[in-house]
């Protein structure tokens, strides 16, 4: 869609240009009638070019955020009572284990989100993967036994998202963290993807379908 639309405003554009054109030569050649008609045309198809672009630059906002994208895959082993391994298979292919103590799992992301116009040009939002931890179901457990938390994702180079915060950058829409968690049990596995809202988790077998099933 946007991309019908963005091409129409294109062609509209040249269409608006050249009938701008035809018009000055009928106004060196002295046809001031003609000329007229031309450049009113001309001006016509600029204007409705504009309404198309800004249409399709709209537009490319909405359809870029509206799909979502795979982030990573994580599957769990029993190790002992409230203890699992996890497994974190990331979209780029990269894996670890990790031991978590707890009844729950979460994941932790920077997303960077760029304005409709960015989009246009290409950029997609971004994120960077930071956290995996483990979580007690109970508020009295969380207080006082034994956490784990792993950093799974460090900065490379300029960190953009501190200076996309720090700036106020005018083709960054947003700058936010995000996080999902959900129950841990043995031979589970969930599919974790980054949407509109950001990171979404998903059962992906029958083990994490009954976790979540009784979940509390």
């Amino acid at each position: 869609m946007t991309e019908a639309v963005l091409i129409l405003a294109i062609v509209l554009c040249f269409g608006g240009m050249f009938s701008l054109w035809r018009g000055w030569r009928h106004l060196v050649a002295r046809r001031p009638l003609r000329a007229g008609g031309r450049g009113s045309i001309g001006l016509i198809l600029l204007a409705v070019a504009t309404l198309a672009s800004l249409a399709a630059l709209d537009l490319a906002g909405y359809q870029r955020l509206t799909a979502e994208r795979p982030v990573a895959v994580i599957r769990f082993a029993a190790a002992g009572p409230a203890t699992y391994t996890a497994r974190l298979t990331t979209a780029f292919g990269e894996t670890a284990s990790y031991r978590l103590l707890g009844q729950d799992w979460r994941l932790d992301a920077r997303v960077l989100k760029w304005r409709a116009w960015a989009t246009l040009l290409g950029f997609e939002p971004l994120y960077q993967l930071r956290r995996l931890s483990g979580r007690y179901a109970s508020v009295a457990d969380a207080q006082s036994r034994p956490h784990t938390v792993y950093a799974i994702g460090h900065d490379r180079g300029l960190d953009v998202w501190m200076w996309a915060r720090r700036l106020h950058l005018s083709f960054v829409d947003a700058v936010y963290g995000s996080s999902v968690y959900l129950p841990m049990a043995a031979g589970a596995e969930y599919r974790v993807s980054l949407g509109p809202t950001g990171l979404i988790a998903r059962p992906e077998n029958e083990a994490a379908r009954q976790a979540v099933a009784g979940w509390r």
